[in-house]
């Protein structure tokens, strides 16, 4: 024989006041700006900002980057100093994979002069955070990682600023 056992409301609302807690990662923020950013080129706007709760991806290192290759985005302060900042894949693509219809033949990488797209960008909505800038190496040029490479050949560089609204 099975005995009921009754449960007040009282400790029903408890385990899940709890249980709501813990689905959130103890000490980190769930106030987020999410920033939609549209690029044709090498022109990047700003098309929306929406502020929302999630969990922010860890910031990368704040100091000794400056000659680092890649992309960017970093969470600036009214002093110009670095908040936040998140490496990611360059959402700027400067190539295209290129598939061949003969059979075997392998994929190539080519340059893409007609880049245009959208990508999504998370930082932290802090009262500090008043400008998000995006930094970009550039592809080389000349020399054998030019052209279907298109490997970055100089540190990141600042390629666009956004006064964030408040």
């Amino acid at each position: 024989m099975v005995k009921s056992r009754k449960v007040s409301k009282k400790s029903t609302s408890r385990k899940t006041q709890v249980k709501s807690k813990s689905a959130r990662a103890p000490g980190k923020s769930t106030k987020a700006v999410r920033l939609t950013f549209s690029y044709e080129g090498d022109n990047v706007k700003l098309i929306s900002q929406q502020r929302t709760e999630m969990i922010v991806p860890p910031s990368d290192p704040l100091k000794g980057y400056g000659k680092y290759k890649g992309f960017w985005a970093e969470l600036m302060n009214e002093r110009d100093k670095p908040l936040y900042r998140q490496v990611m894949h360059n959402p700027t693509r400067n190539d295209a994979e290129i598939f061949l219809d003969t059979p075997g033949e392998s994929i190539s990488r080519e340059p893409a002069p007609k880049r245009k797209g959208v990508f999504v960008v998370v930082v932290p909505d802090t009262d500090k955070g008043e400008e998000v800038r995006l930094c970009r190496s550039s592809p080389e040029t000349e020399g054998p990682a030019s052209g279907i490479r298109a490997l970055a050949s100089e540190p990141a560089a600042e390629i666009a600023r956004f006064k964030l609204k408040k």
